[in-house]
């Protein structure tokens, strides 16, 4: 016997409930229920999925409009990534290096180096969409680290913003980084 494959109906007398149906290996998709499905579909394996529903994340748009300050940008994509395209002075500090624990001290020894700062900066970390930068906030999170996720990437963020435009948006929320090495 098959499993059923019909869509679940909700009413508005069903109780909240989280569905995750996994459609592919890659692609999730969250239905929440309240009256009615609200679908959400992203790109992103099945558990860095799941992380990211705990991750801080912040919008181009609100980073962009001051939302939090003062920041460093901190790149965890490849050298060549960053080589090709990059937001302002970003740091690139690839997720590799992160995974294996060299990244990590290297991130620690930027938050130090920005610790003059009158209000410690959040590391906003980003990446081509976001899985990638939610897989290296998990790795730093028991840093105690001020960590945030930009939504979707250098992406979402050159959607809106050209990288000509870059330096005059980020001049008043980024502080600059002197990297001691």
């Amino acid at each position: 016997m098959q499993p059923d494959s019909s869509p679940t109906t909700l009413s508005p007398s069903q109780p909240f409930s989280w569905k995750v149906l996994i459609l592919t290996g890659v692609t999730v998709s969250l239905l929440v229920g309240i009256g009615g499905a609200i679908v959400l579909t992203t790109h992103m394996d099945p558990l860095t999925f799941i992380s990211s529903l705990s991750t801080r994340q912040i919008t181009a748009t609100d980073l962009q409009q001051g939302a939090l300050k003062p920041v460093i940008l901190i790149d965890v994509r490849t050298p060549a990534e960053y080589q090709e395209d990059h937001i302002g002075e970003s740091v690139l500090v690839p997720l590799d290096e992160i995974e294996t624990g060299n990244g990590v001290q290297t991130i620690e020894t930027i938050a130090r180096a920005a610790q003059n700062n009158p209000t410690p900066p959040t590391l906003v970390l980003y990446c081509t969409s976001g899985m990638r930068s939610v897989k290296a906030y998990k790795k730093l999170e028991a840093t105690g680290l001020k960590l945030v996720v930009l939504q979707g990437g250098i992406k979402h963020w050159r959607r809106s913003t050209s990288r000509e435009r870059d330096m005059g948006l980020l001049r008043s929320i980024t502080v600059p980084v002197k990297l001691p090495f």
